[in-house]
C-alpha cells in the first residue's frame, strides 16, 4: 500500500471478560468508518489487522478494547 493511502480504523469495546468481537463485528466497524470518512469501498483484499484486548476504564466501567485497521 502506498504511503498516505486512506485506510479505515476502529475501536471496539466490550465489557471486561466478554468474548472477543467476531470477524464480522470487526469488518462492520471498518465499513462504518469507511462510510463516515467517505472512503471508497475496499479493494477486495479485505486484509485487516487486530490488536487487543487492552484493559481500560471509561466512566467507571471496566472494558476490553480492541483495535482493528486495514492493511
Amino acid at each position: 500500500m502506498p504511503a498516505g493511502s486512506p485506510v479505515a480504523f476502529a475501536l471496539l469495546r466490550v465489557p471486561r471478560g466478554d468474548p472477543r468481537p467476531s470477524e464480522e463485528n470487526f469488518r462492520a466497524a471498518l465499513a462504518k468508518d469507511r462510510e463516515a470518512l467517505h472512503l471508497p469501498g475496499t479493494n477486495g483484499a479485505d486484509d485487516l489487522q487486530t490488536a487487543g484486548p487492552y484493559q481500560i476504564v471509561v466512566d467507571g466501567n471496566e472494558l476490553d478494547e480492541y483495535v482493528v485497521w486495514e492493511r
